[in-house]
């Protein structure tokens, strides 16, 4: 048996993040949660992890960051950009400033759509 796919889940709502961390556990994830892109930062470097999901505006260090920062140590590796300003402007800024694999949703957002989105970005099997 294959090793569930681990995702860094990264929002500083706790409502947010414990639904979603749940919803992805739940569709054969492996989540690691952080409040702020800071501390994800120092999970990131800690760990090994297959995909980021990440909220944009958050304290001490914002999505963007986070991502550019995980992206120069793994360019490929696919985002999922989950936020309540993901509008069509910023949207289409964080897809000119990061390449694919990366997709971005507007809150609120259902645990189905990011799992697809990661599933698809990972080439996961969905029937496995």
């Amino acid at each position: 048996m294959t090793e569930p796919r681990h995702i860094l889940l990264v929002d500083d709502e706790a409502i947010a993040i414990m639904a979603l961390e749940h919803g992805l556990m739940d569709e054969g994830f492996r989540v690691t949660t952080a409040f702020n892109g800071q501390e994800a930062l120092g999970l990131w470097r800690g760990d090994r992890f297959d995909a980021l999901v990440t909220d944009l505006r958050m304290p001490v260090m914002a999505g963007d960051e986070l991502i550019r920062n995980v992206r120069s140590d793994k360019p490929g590796l696919p985002v999922v950009v989950v936020s309540g300003y993901a509008t069509g402007e910023i949207s289409e800024g964080l897809k000119v400033n990061f390449p694919a694999p990366i997709a971005i949703m507007p809150k609120p957002v259902r645990v189905e759509e990011v799992s697809g989105a990661l599933k698809r970005m990972l080439s996961w099997d969905v029937g496995a």
